[in-house]
């Protein structure tokens, strides 16, 4: 079985309620938020912004939102595992909202924003994009002493690691994407189209470099989790858990559900590629 596994013991934890009960939340209610690894003060934090479910709280987590920002995506219309795929497009709630009125997603409204690519791979038409700095769809605004947004920057954060693979800058170039996400998902080693592919899925850049690492693409893995009959929102929970499609099924035989593995994919987030 993989690393992570739902057999392993964890380490031992204590429920305390009184912890719980000295902030207002009752015995029964603090154990449910407990399970999902959700501490009282963030408990407390989630509820006041409307999420009553932990394993929400958890989604929300992954997607890189927190209680404080959590009611302008309820407002957009967009659940945790939109979000996912909009903020790692680089966009913000709010210009999330304009899109997802306007009936598009998040990859649609990115195609949208960025007016299609550059045209060829001229040393010209990279020197023009190189120039201007441009750093695509929602790029932060770079800070004073900041290196400067554009392709530059792409290439100071690939490095010696990715420099010499040319295909991989120049699907960056040719979509004029150079912002923080993008530069994210190049330097795990994964070109701009694979990128996409792999967001659609609902991964982080680290789990799709594990992926990658065993020779699986986007396509494929969605087929092998299709064919093993895990429903497709629950996909890149498994995945981020460090189940195959074979296991997921096998556990889901047991008993265990997607919101086990999504609390497990937590656990995992942050810890770099195998």
């Amino acid at each position: 079985m993989t690393e992570t596994t739902f057999d392993q013991p964890e380490p031992e934890r204590h429920f305390d309620p009184e912890r719980w009960e000295s902030i207002g939340i009752s015995s029964a209610e603090g154990e449910r938020w407990w399970t999902h690894r959700v501490e009282p003060g963030d408990a407390l934090s989630w509820r006041r912004a409307g999420v009553s479910e932990p394993i929400d709280a958890v989604r929300w987590k992954i997607a890189g939102v927190n209680p404080s920002t959590v009611r302008e995506w309820v407002y957009a219309e967009i659940d945790a595992r939109e979000a996912v795929v909009w903020a790692e497009l680089g966009f913000n709630s709010a210009r999330a909202r304009v899109h997802k009125r306007a009936g598009r997603t998040a990859v649609q409204a990115h195609g949208h924003d960025r007016g299609g690519g550059l045209k060829g791979g001229s040393s010209s038409s990279v020197s023009s994009v190189m120039s201007s700095g441009f750093a695509g769809p929602g790029a932060p605004l770079a800070g004073p002493g900041a290196p400067p947004a554009g392709p530059h920057r792409l290439m100071q954060a690939l490095g010696a690691r990715h420099m010499g693979r040319r295909h991989l800058l120049h699907s960056y170039m040719s979509r004029q994407w150079f912002d923080d996400e993008a530069i994210a998902w190049a330097t795990h080693g994964i070109d701009a189209s694979d990128a996409l592919a792999w967001k659609e899925l609902g991964l982080t850049p680290v789990e799709a470099e594990r992926q990658q690492a065993q020779g699986l693409g986007a396509m494929q893995t969605a087929k092998a989790w299709w064919r093993a009959g895990i429903p497709v929102d629950e996909v890149a929970d498994w995945i981020g858990a460090g189940l195959t499609p074979e296991e997921a099924a096998g556990q889901r035989a047991k008993g265990v559900t997607g919101e086990r593995a999504a609390v497990l994919r937590s656990l995992r987030k942050d810890k770099p590629a195998d």
